[in-house]
């Protein structure tokens, strides 16, 4: 049986940890008016994430800065593939600094990743977190 939500109740990040810790294997779907997108995490580690056009770290730093929508989780699916092999702390840290360098428009990458509203939630999500902190 799986387990529904709202990202405002509980965020991917928090998702993403619990399953992580508890070494899981599931599908997480997730839905709003941004669309539709999907993280699969194996044994506990993430190996792919689908959103739009893109797929792996790209799609799930998108993902990541949700602050609503809804989620829910398939226990025990198959990723369609593995497209992701970085720990999640890892992915959340480049996922900061791509971030970063977008609020100070040194150009990069960073704005193909993520577009400004995502960037605004995700960084909204680091700091309740405390995985940020404000100066």
């Amino acid at each position: 049986m799986g387990v529904k939500g709202r990202l405002k109740d509980m965020g991917l990040v928090d998702i993403i940890q619990i399953f992580n810790a508890e070494r899981k294997t599931v599908a997480i779907h997730l839905g709003s008016e941004m669309g539709y997108g999907r993280v699969y995490i194996k044994s506990g580690n993430l190996v792919h994430s689908s959103y739009r056009e893109f797929s792996g770290p790209e799609a799930l730093y998108m993902l990541l800065a949700w602050k609503d929508g809804e989620f829910e989780v398939e226990p025990e699916a198959c990723a369609p593939e593995v497209s992701i092999n970085e720990p999640p702390e890892a992915l959340i840290l480049e996922g900061l600094r791509r971030l970063d360098e977008a609020a100070r428009g040194r150009g990069g990458d960073a704005g193909a990743y993520v577009g400004d509203m995502e960037s605004i939630r995700l960084i909204n999500r680091l700091l309740e977190l405390g995985i940020l902190e404000k100066f």
